[in-house]
């Protein structure tokens, strides 16, 4: 008897790659994700750019957020994750919600910033959801969620969030640091089915 054709596994890997190959920038992505998203991926991008002060990195870590949501929200809507990892994207989905919420009482409750809790609370994010993509992406999207929970997860980068004006919204600006607003956003609106859903 004849091995099934692959073509259902063939199709899924096209479409990663198709993802992997157009999904450059936040404006070539406006199909893929919600307005909330966005103005979440506006704040994260704008912090790095404040931050760095290089463009070149804070673009960087915006397209490698990017590829990783669109490619979650392709393997959720293809069905392709098991029981298990869909109770691990369940763990890293309220992980990341109550790593939202810590960010916004940091800002809003004066002195009680913990950078190690934040930056344990990030790192654990990342090591649950690099077991829920385990078998499912390349090396180079696992470098990826890397790349982008070692850059905001940083204890050094985060207490530079919380201690310098730059991000406060001091001086008429906007503030970097996500709002009660943003959280509430997130935690209303489905984002897609992203990181957050």
């Amino acid at each position: 008897m004849p091995e099934k054709a692959p073509s259902k596994s063939l199709a899924l890997r096209f479409q990663k790659k198709m993802l992997g190959m157009t999904v450059k920038s936040k404006e070539k992505v406006r199909g893929y994700i919600d307005d909330t998203t966005s103005d979440l991926l506006d704040l994260l991008y704008d912090f790095a750019v404040t931050d760095t002060g290089d463009d070149k990195v804070a673009k960087k870590v915006l397209k490698d957020t990017i590829k990783i949501m669109v490619k979650i929200g392709l393997l959720i809507s293809k069905s392709q994750f098991s029981e298990k990892e869909l109770g691990l994207l369940e763990n890293f989905r309220k992980k990341v919600k109550h790593g939202a919420l810590t960010i916004v009482s940091y800002h809003e409750v004066a002195f009680t910033y913990d950078q190690e809790y934040l930056s344990r609370t990030i790192q654990e994010s990342r090591d649950i959801l690099q077991q829920v993509i385990a078998r499912h992406l390349t090396d180079k999207s696992k470098a990826r969620v890397n790349n982008v929970f070692g850059y905001y997860g940083d204890g050094e980068r985060l207490t530079r969030l919380y201690n310098d004006e730059r991000y406060s919204g001091a001086g008429g600006k906007r503030s970097l640091v996500p709002t009660a607003h943003v959280y509430t956003n997130i935690n209303h609106n489905d984002i897609q089915q992203y990181l957050l859903a």
